[in-house]
């Protein structure tokens, strides 16, 4: 590839990070608090007395994100009453995760914002290049899953 194509990529890749809709919150929360809130969100949809939440292990194999990276996301969630932590009760070394009913209204929210961005992107770009950028995306990822780590 040439330096040329290299820096229109990089340059492609870095206008997208920066670009305003997606740098500031989402009614509220930042990009990494919905999308905690959403997975917690989605762990929890099943849940009964025995498993009232996410536990924190799920949540960050889910995540892709550390443990500490997890827990300083629950840390602000919580402080922002979004969510709570759940002792199990026959095991008070796991602790369970839940949105609080503020979380769920916030989740609500939140969605409905980002679902609104995601039909305006794709009324923009159409149905093709949506499904091309996409399979684009998917391929991206991949091939970064499968970087060799510097030494």
């Amino acid at each position: 590839m040439e330096q040329a194509e290299k820096e229109k990529l990089i340059e492609a890749l870095h206008s997208l990070k920066k670009a305003q809709t997606w740098s500031t919150s989402i009614e509220g929360v930042s990009r990494g608090e919905y999308f905690t809130l959403h997975m917690i969100h989605h762990l929890t949809k099943n849940t009964n007395e025995s498993k009232p939440g996410a536990r924190i292990t799920d949540l960050s194999k889910a995540a892709q994100m550390s443990k500490p990276a997890v827990s300083q996301m629950l840390n602000t969630l919580e402080n922002k009453k979004l969510i709570e932590r759940v002792m199990d009760k026959n095991d008070r070394r796991v602790v369970f995760v839940k949105l609080t009913d503020s979380g769920d209204e916030q989740l609500e929210k939140t969605h409905k914002q980002f679902q609104f961005w995601m039909d305006q992107i794709i009324e923009e770009l159409g149905a093709e290049d949506t499904a091309e950028l996409a399979r684009l995306i998917d391929k991206l990822r991949v091939i970064m899953e499968h970087l060799p780590q510097p030494n």
